[in-house]
């Protein structure tokens, strides 16, 4: 009986340094995409400070923001190729009902976790006598609305629901759904950097990589990622600049767009209490055990070395 216990504890740990392994990985293929896009948008800013002027800061950022892509995305692509691809368990279609119902799910979602990082910083700001700078804000405020439509709302979606759910989802679910969606929705929020949009970004990562979950369709999510970044970048830009041009049609416009917002929350807190019993997860055969997920997730070389790195991000944000 001893040997047999020992045999089996051997087994156990094994298994455990392999879903260990594969957090790992994972987490150096985000860290390979983000320390890779940094350099890469450093040179190619550089590059372009000459012909700045000529091209416009609207222009100037885009390609700025566009650079990390070519080289950083395939690298990502390789480093996470080297965890055995396992799949999603569901194959269940959503309709169109249901596929909006999720999106005002995500515009409230959207909404009471960029409330939430505003007040964080304004704390912060009030603290440190610093005042609040989204430099992300800042940014989408200096681009042209194609330019944002094209960086924001059609590549990035596209990419990063690449990256933060099939790639991740389809290698490390198996190993625990819950678990492998709370590191989605974690690690895409710490992707982005900032406070201002860490916990919004958190709870989308966490409805995306459900949803990618219970229908094992990409496509998806990165409708839903597309959805929302318009919801959140072009739809506000267009007002101000209505408002520029008309104050009271575009006063009236944004007020619409709060009471749109705010009825999204009411209404996604609703569908949220009258589909609780349709949310539920498959209990893996190789789930980590619970007393032994921190360490097996979370403590392992690449997520420690990708945390610390978003970590120094925010810092610097």
């Amino acid at each position: 009986m001893d040997g047999y216990m020992v045999e089996y504890n051997n087994g156990e740990e094994q298994r455990l340094k392999k879903i260990r392994s594969a957090y790992s990985r994972m987490g150096l293929a985000y860290l390979v995409f983000f320390v890779t896009a940094a350099v890469c948008q450093v040179a190619a800013m550089a590059a372009l400070a000459g012909v700045r002027d000529v091209i416009g800061d609207g222009l100037y950022a885009l390609l700025g923001l566009l650079s990390m892509y070519p080289v950083a995305f395939p690298l990502c692509c390789l480093v996470a190729h080297t965890v055995p691809r396992r799949g999603p368990s569901w194959q269940f279609p959503v309709g169109g009902g249901r596929f909006a119902a999720i999106f005002v799910i995500c515009l409230g979602a959207m909404l009471v976790g960029n409330l939430i990082g505003q007040l964080l910083m304004l704390v912060v700001s009030l603290l440190t006598g610093q005042p609040m700078v989204n430099n992300v804000q800042e940014l989408i405020l200096d681009m042209d609305p194609w330019s944002i439509l094209v960086a924001a709302v059609i590549i990035a979606p596209i990419l990063e629901e690449m990256m933060f759910r099939k790639f991740l989802l389809d290698r490390v679910a198996c190993y625990g759904q819950l678990t492998a969606v709370l590191m989605s929705g974690g690690l895409f929020a710490l992707a982005h950097g900032n406070f201002y949009q860490f916990f919004y970004a958190f709870a989308l990562g966490i409805i995306f990589a459900y949803v990618y979950l219970r229908t094992g369709r990409i496509r998806y999510t990165i409708a839903l990622h597309m959805l929302v970044n318009f919801s959140g970048s072009i739809v506000p830009i267009l007002i101000l600049r209505c408002i520029e041009r008309n104050m009271m049609l575009g006063s009236v416009l944004m007020l619409v767009w709060y009471i749109v917002l705010f009825s999204s929350v009411i209404g996604g807190i609703v569908l949220l209490i009258v589909g609780r019993k349709q949310i539920w997860f498959y209990r893996m055969p190789r789930k980590v055990p619970t007393g032994r997920w921190l360490m097996t997730v979370c403590v392992n070389v690449g997520v420690i070395l990708f945390v610390g790195y978003s970590l120094v991000s925010f810092l610097l944000s």
